[in-house]
């Protein structure tokens, strides 16, 4: 068995929008909070052999943490807003307008996040010599260093599916289901 054949990336700009979101709800959000967390235990604990990973420890600490606090805000406002209005389009009627006005404000609060996170995972990889090994270092920590950069790129991904696919789509979505 091959196991070095390479996948092609899906594409994304031919997927649905709510099968867009619900592919970041169901695989990237469980995967920060599954994947995310488990990562940031198995780093912690590395800290105690290897001193010189115990800030990007606390960065993923705390990336990790605010990841979770974005997703809530998806989870909670934006998406299910989205959905509406969706939902709306498909069936022929029209959503009232966003809470707070329009979709644009929480859009550009994510992208901001986004920016912010994409930022902190590449002071990561430049902290770790771009996830390099430290000399002496176990499998376990070899493990480590691959899945930091894993979840760096499963969170580029997150962020460019968001950014420039849902949120584009959403805004226009409204602009259509608004008037606007």
């Amino acid at each position: 068995m091959n196991t070095n054949i390479i996948h092609p990336a899906p594409a994304f700009n031919e997927w649905d929008l709510d099968l867009l979101i619900d592919y970041v709800l169901k695989y990237h959000h469980r995967n920060i909070r599954t994947f995310g967390v488990d990562l940031t235990k198995r780093l912690t604990a590395l800290c105690a052999e290897h001193p010189e990973l115990q800030t990007v420890a606390a960065h993923l600490s705390n990336s990790v943490s605010d990841l979770d606090i974005h997703c809530q805000k998806e989870e909670q406002i934006l998406f299910p807003f989205i959905l509406e209005m969706i939902s709306a389009a498909e069936s022929g009627r029209k959503t009232g307008p966003f809470h707070c006005g329009t979709i644009q404000s929480p859009i550009q609060a994510m992208m901001m996040d986004h920016s912010d996170e994409i930022e902190r995972h590449a002071h990561m990889a430049e902290l770790t010599n771009n996830y390099a090994v430290p000399e002496g270092a176990d499998d376990a920590c070899r493990t480590v260093m691959e899945d930091l950069r894993k979840f760096r790129d499963q969170l580029t991904e997150h962020t460019s599916v968001e950014n420039e696919i849902i949120f584009p789509r959403a805004i226009e979505l409204e602009a259509q289901q608004i008037g606007r």
